[in-house]
């Protein structure tokens, strides 16, 4: 890889890391998609050099754009991970509503069990097969 592609996604991915961990998730994506937009926008013939030189060729030649769409992908992975996680832990929680009170399993008949106890001796792996075969 040239030495100067290197250290140009090198800074553009600490610009974003640092825009990610210190400011916001959301405008480390809006900077991601900016700062090359404006580039290419600023200076469209050395964009286009910049993002057409092949860095290195094994069996299909890797050009500068496909390094920056592949940084794309794995800041958009951690940025929609950061927001999601942040959404689900920031989020809050209704109170439950308090059902009827659970049947007690003492039955006045010896040796006879209520429904619940029922349920709870059926074990795991019968109710199991019972679900998968569509049966309620």
């Amino acid at each position: 890889m040239e030495v100067l592609s290197f250290l140009v996604f090198f800074i553009y991915v600490l610009v974003l890391l640092v825009m990610l961990i210190y400011i916001s998730p959301v405008l480390s994506a809006l900077a991601m998609i900016l700062l090359p937009l404006a580039f290419v926008y600023l200076m469209p013939d050395q964009a286009m050099e910049f993002l057409s030189r092949m860095q290195f060729s094994f069996v299909v030649p890797v050009y500068n754009i496909h390094i920056l769409l592949l940084i794309w992908s794995a800041f958009i992975g951690v940025i929609a991970y950061a927001e999601v996680l942040s959404w689900y832990l920031l989020r809050e929680t209704s109170p439950k509503k308090q059902g009827k009170q659970a049947a007690v399993s003492v039955s006045t008949e010896p040796g006879v069990l209520t429904e619940s106890a029922r349920n709870r001796s059926r074990g795991v792996l019968p109710r199991f097969v019972e679900i998968m075969s569509g049966k309620k």
